[in-house]
């Protein structure tokens, strides 16, 4: 698996030929003037969902980053954290940060626990449910700090970002390849601290673009 930010992980306990819970972006990011965010799941199946929910915080977003304890109990909050989704609906699930007020970014893994529920008998007379095939599925909440100091520099085709919150990079323009065509575009994350040269945009050429999202705010670069 690259090391791309926000990777996405799902791990199988039963084979399954597709993954029945929608759990929509893998990636979400809740801004510095926010301190909840809300997530829609969705069950396209014909079949109920037990859903299990477990956050973890990270070290950081990349395939490498390691579990590292909550500052406290309550860092962060989310309701429901266990629900029973029947077939064909959708449910919301919001997350509340609870942690310092600082200038730090925080990054958290969050664990869907997703498994089938069947009719299984208990006895001639009575019928309950119970939980077959299962999925774990794996994704990112990003939260920005609360004092967030967003920067960049950008020099030569390269990027950095100086601040204290990741930013969503975007460059467009004429290819640098023939062999891509006449236009190529390229989206990336990045971090606090981290660089970035952009590998399919001729960014050099007059009609290349450089730009990055400032939490909902289009910033151009170049």
């Amino acid at each position: 698996m690259k090391k791309n930010f926000l990777t996405f992980a799902i791990c199988l306990s039963f084979m399954m030929p597709t993954y029945a819970l929608d759990i929509g972006d893998i990636s979400s990011f809740m801004y510095s003037d926010s301190s909840i965010i809300s997530k829609e799941i969705k069950n396209s199946t014909n079949t109920g969902r037990l859903i299990n929910i477990k956050v973890e915080r990270i070290t950081n977003p990349l395939e490498g980053g390691s579990i590292i304890p909550m500052e406290s109990k309550d860092e962060i909050l989310l309701t429901p954290g266990s629900l029973l989704l029947p077939a064909n609906s959708n449910e919301t699930i919001r997350f509340f940060y609870k942690g310092p007020n600082d200038d730090k970014e925080r990054y958290y893994r969050i664990l869907w626990s997703d498994q089938a529920l069947s009719e299984g008998k208990r006895s001639n007379a009575k019928r309950h449910a119970v939980a077959t095939a299962s999925a774990l599925i794996s994704s990112i909440l990003v939260v920005a700090p609360r004092k967030a100091k967003y920067a960049y520099h950008y020099s030569e085709g390269k990027i950095t970002n100086p601040g204290n919150a990741t930013l969503r990079i975007i460059a467009y323009g004429p290819c640098l390849k023939p062999t891509d065509g006449d236009s190529c575009k390229e989206n990336y994350y990045l971090m606090p601290g981290k660089s970035r040269e952009f590998t399919r945009v001729n960014v050099a050429d007059r009609n290349g673009r450089v730009a990055f999202w400032q939490e909902n705010h289009f910033v151009s670069v170049k």
